[in-house]
């Protein structure tokens, strides 16, 4: 664990032992705040140095086994037992749940499922839709008392170097309402429509932890999907709903290694990745065409990622489009997109002949990676989507982090950070069979590891019909785990 990562579950711990005993419906409030988006960056360059932790009085989760177990301690006077409720109705939170509309009706009995959605619309594909304001009551008076309350254990805090923190703390009060107003919300949602499974895209976002929480105190059980590739630790961990879907056996043991049980994790991938394995053929000349591309060259996709060291990925660039075989797509990311961060690329686009960049954000990144030859990706899920593709895929990792990602290095030497070291591996793929070969090898056993899953959505329905018969929570009630 990294000095920032081990200082950061110290002084999560810390924050919610110092608040555990503030509390609306008996859930502790600040265990439902995203908690590393109240970290600024001021707060982080201190969570970098080695002795940050002498400044915590009230931290004690020390090591990556106990991350579950000291979340799963302070929620354990809420468990109730699992009920089985068959009868009862599917309820999938659309925030972040990352399913398309084809595949949603796919899966989903409409009979059975209701979406939870901020759509007043009654339907949303077919299926009958929540509209979650209507849950919604007045809880004022509630949030005004918390406040009240946070605001004195704050004040005898002054000189903590989170809790006197202005960012820290404003970012945490000005939560409080809308925290009292989502648990009223899934209280209303839970005792007015009867549910039997819920399912959750992200456990980050106040309902869908919420969904979680007030299920483990209702006794319904709850799945969340996995997101994205494992990357940064904050986004995954903990978990808050009964059951984690994830992709592959990577993943499992990654829970397993922060205290997860592993009756808990479903290893069925998930259903946005299904229509790869059935991705209509287009037209290869259309998509020239449409990017100005050239038929007789090698057209390489490279998808970039936030935090890039700009320097090596222009010294990249330039190295690859002196071999004149290449063309190169640039495909940014989309929070660069959003942020208008693409200076970099249009730079080089306007640099390089042979350099185009896509620029349209409603663009399908299937297409670009199954119209290419060759994708070289920074560390996201792209890479993973080339691999289940069967595209040549390489990953740079050129990513200025205060931690090191593990994620890509089953790829062995098809990942890495020396941006000549990169362009050599990659031309030498197209012009050496033996190199094809090794890669296919190293390509094959990375994805039985990461995602050896065919129909997700098939497993997923599955596992959502055996909750709510309850045949996935007999091991609950003999070993007692938390849910």
């Amino acid at each position: 664990m990294s000095v920032y990562l081990s200082n950061y579950w110290l002084l999560y711990s810390e924050f919610l032992n110092i608040f555990k005993e503030l509390k609306y419906r008996d859930i502790p409030i600040a265990i439902m705040t995203n908690f590393y988006q109240q970290i600024d960056e001021d707060l982080k360059k201190l969570m970098v140095k080695n002795d940050f932790h002498l400044q915590l009085k009230h931290a004690n989760l020390t090591t990556s086994s106990d991350i579950q177990s000291f979340f799963e301690d302070l929620l354990k006077p809420l468990n109730n037992p699992i009920k089985n409720l068959e009868k009862g109705k599917t309820l999938i939170n659309l925030d972040y749940i990352r399913i398309s509309g084809r595949k949603m009706n796919e899966i989903f009995n409409k009979e059975k499922t209701v979406i939870l959605s901020r759509s007043k619309n009654e339907t949303y594909l077919e299926i009958p839709n929540l509209f979650i304001g209507k849950f919604k009551v007045d809880t004022t008076k509630y949030s005004s008392k918390l406040i009240e309350s946070a605001n004195e254990i704050l004040n005898n805090y002054q000189d903590h170097p989170a809790l006197g923190n202005s960012y820290f703390k404003n970012t945490f009060i000005q939560r409080i309402p809308l925290i009292v107003d989502t648990i009223e919300t899934v209280f209303n949602l839970y005792e007015q429509i009867v549910i039997a499974t819920v399912l959750v895209g992200t456990s980050e976002d106040m309902v869908s932890r919420a969904l979680g929480i007030v299920g483990l105190m209702k006794g319904i059980p709850s799945i969340c999907l996995q997101h994205g590739i494992l990357m940064g630790e904050e986004a995954f961990m903990p978990v808050f709903t009964s059951h984690i879907a994830v992709y592959g056996e990577y993943e499992k043991r990654w829970y397993m290694h922060r205290g997860v049980q592993a009756e808990r994790i479903a290893t069925i991938g998930h259903p946005r990745y299904d229509d790869i394995f059935n991705y209509p053929k287009s037209s290869k000349n259309e998509f020239l065409k449409k990017y100005k591309l050239e038929e007789n060259k090698i057209t390489i996709l490279i998808a970039t990622g936030p935090n890039t060291d700009s320097n090596k990925f222009k010294k990249m660039v330039s190295l690859l489009v002196r071999n004149k075989i290449f063309q190169i797509l640039i495909k940014p990311h989309p929070w660069e997109l959003a942020k208008n961060q693409v200076k970099l690329y249009m730079d080089l686009k306007r640099q390089y002949k042979s350099v185009h960049v896509v620029t349209d954000r409603s663009v399908l990144t299937h297409e670009l990676i199954s119209h290419s030859d060759l994708v070289v990706a920074s560390l996201s899920t792209v890479a993973l989507e080339s691999c289940l593709f069967n595209k040549p895929t390489f990953v740079y990792y050129f990513v200025q982090s205060n931690r090191h990602y593990d994620y890509f290095d089953r790829l062995g030497k098809y990942i890495q950070s020396d941006p000549t070291e990169i362009v050599n591996i990659m031309s030498y793929y197209f012009y050496s069979t033996d190199e094809k070969l090794k890669y296919e090898e190293v390509k094959t056993n990375f994805l039985i590891d990461s995602y050896n899953v065919k129909n997700s959505g098939k497993e997923l329905s599955n596992l959502v019909n055996e909750l709510a018969r309850g045949e996935k929570l007999c091991f609950l009630k003999i070993k007692k785990f938390w849910l």
